[in-house]
């Protein structure tokens, strides 16, 4: 008897000794593989998560103006994110748990001078489906390397003259990197840049994590505990610290914001910016107010006339007073088609911001009196928006787009009026419905929308 009992505990003993497989944790981690301002968000192991609450800082002296676009880890889930300065606050939640890895944002910013710029703070609280929170591992920022200046280290003594230069008079100076100095500011260094302390700048090799207040509100998710702890940034990995560039140095737009075959555009210096034309004694103009745009969806659907290729067509004729124009009037969203709007909308002083509704950011600059923006509809998108956020208002300007479709019959090259007219004396029935468009098991005024974008664009009458 004893003997069983003694073999029983020692077999206990050896089952809760051994090694047991740590459990895989969310990571989220964020780099710049391009070193040119686009900033990518990436999750991993996320089997598990069902809602994000993510907060990245950035270098405001580097990185400005900061684009979000959400990635394909969490397509199909409800997002905002606030896109501030210098923090940058993300929401996103959804009624069923991540799987697997994939970017979670892509984050673009103008850039000043030739630096790529960096993150100094990620944090994260992750929950399950149920609300719960979800344990994760410290964050990762990784920083693209900064260019070297004249005054980086290279082991030649140039760190520890720079060094010298800031001590002065003040005897020695000291950086990650090693070196002295003497009132003349010469002196010998070693390691990474080496700086002194003049004042209240100091230099760094690596960057530093910089705590910023955050702007424009809170984003909260359902059953978010917020007095939880967050994770918090892990590693930050850079190259050489850059100093900051003067401030007369104009921003350059990223390459994610430029279309192909086109240089980067400077745009203006912040104090130069302005949301709308002046008046005539110099006086800013009346800040506009947001006005209601009916979408030509919405027009279809209120459309009580006869239904005829002619006055449906006409529906997509803009409106006059809309602040905004289309470039082309009507886009099919195949996933790669990208609309241009120019808008013209005085936002008074402020610097507006824009989000994007069921379409995603391409690109934006400054025109005459207003900006031009390029999106890309999702793929088969029936409505899309982009909406301007200035002074805490919001105007909405939605988009022409149609999932594209195939009008004609096999054989046939072009799609003809009479084609229009079949289509619209066709209607089937409520249980067989004929030329459901848009494979919702109803033929109703959607699928005339869409029959008659496509037709407009397969008839070369969209401009």
């Amino acid at each position: 008897m004893m003997i069983q009992t003694l073999s029983r505990v020692l077999l206990f003993l050896s089952l809760t000794l051994l090694p047991v497989p740590a459990l895989a944790l969310p990571i989220l981690s964020i780099s710049s593989p391009g070193a040119d301002g686009v900033f990518v968000l990436y999750g991993a192991q996320m089997s598990g998560v069902a809602g994000l609450d993510v907060t990245v800082s950035f270098d405001a002296a580097t990185l400005s103006n900061p684009r979000v676009t959400m990635g394909s880890l969490v397509s199909g889930m409800m997002s905002a994110a606030n896109a501030g300065t210098p923090t940058i606050r993300m929401a996103i939640v959804g009624t069923k748990e991540l799987s697997g890895s994939g970017v979670i944002a892509t984050i673009a910013f103008d850039r000043t001078g030739s630096s790529p710029g960096s993150i100094t703070l990620l944090t994260a609280s992750l929950i399950d489906a149920a609300g719960k929170k979800v344990a994760m591992a410290s964050p990762i920022v990784t920083n693209p390397p900064q260019p070297s200046t004249s005054d980086s280290a290279s082991g030649d003594g140039q760190t520890g003259g720079s060094s010298g230069n800031s001590g002065g008079s003040g005897g020695t100076g000291t950086g990650t990197g090693t070196g002295t100095g003497t009132g003349t500011g010469t002196g010998t260094g070693t390691g990474t840049t080496g700086t002194g302390t003049t004042g209240e700048t100091s230099g760094s090799g690596v960057g530093t994590p910089k705590t910023g207040g955050y702007v424009g509100g809170t984003l909260t998710m359902p059953g978010q505990d917020t007095t939880g702890q967050e994770a918090t940034t892990g590693p930050i990995t850079s190259g050489d610290d850059y100093s900051s560039v003067q401030e007369s140095q104009r921003r350059v737009r990223t390459k994610k914001g430029q279309p192909d075959n086109v240089e980067p555009q400077l745009e203006p210096r912040p104090s130069d910016e302005r949301g709308g034309a002046s008046t005539a004694n110099g006086k800013p103009a009346q800040v506009a107010e947001p006005v209601k745009i009916e979408s030509v969806l919405a027009k279809f659907k209120d459309f009580k006339g006869e239904r005829t290729p002619a006055n449906l067509t006409a529906l997509f004729a803009p409106t006059q007073q809309a602040q905004y124009t289309q470039i082309p009037a009507v886009v099919l969203a195949d996933g790669k088609a990208t609309a241009t709007l120019h808008v013209y909308l005085n936002a008074g002083d402020a610097t507006p911001r824009f989000s994007f509704g069921d379409c995603s950011y391409v690109s934006y600059g400054r025109i005459e009196k207003g900006w031009e923006i390029q999106a890309r509809p999702d793929r088969d998108a029936v409505s899309a928006s982009v909406a301007v956020l200035f002074n805490g208002q919001r105007q909405e300007f939605p988009l022409a787009v149609a999932p594209a479709v195939r009008l004609t019959k096999k054989g046939q090259k072009k799609v003809t009026e009479a084609d229009f007219l079949r289509f619209l004396a066709d209607r089937g029935t409520e249980a067989a419905p004929h030329f459901d468009l848009n494979k919702d098991g109803k033929r109703d005024y959607v699928d005339d929308y869409i029959y008659t974008a496509n037709y407009l664009v397969q008839t070369d009458q969209v401009k």
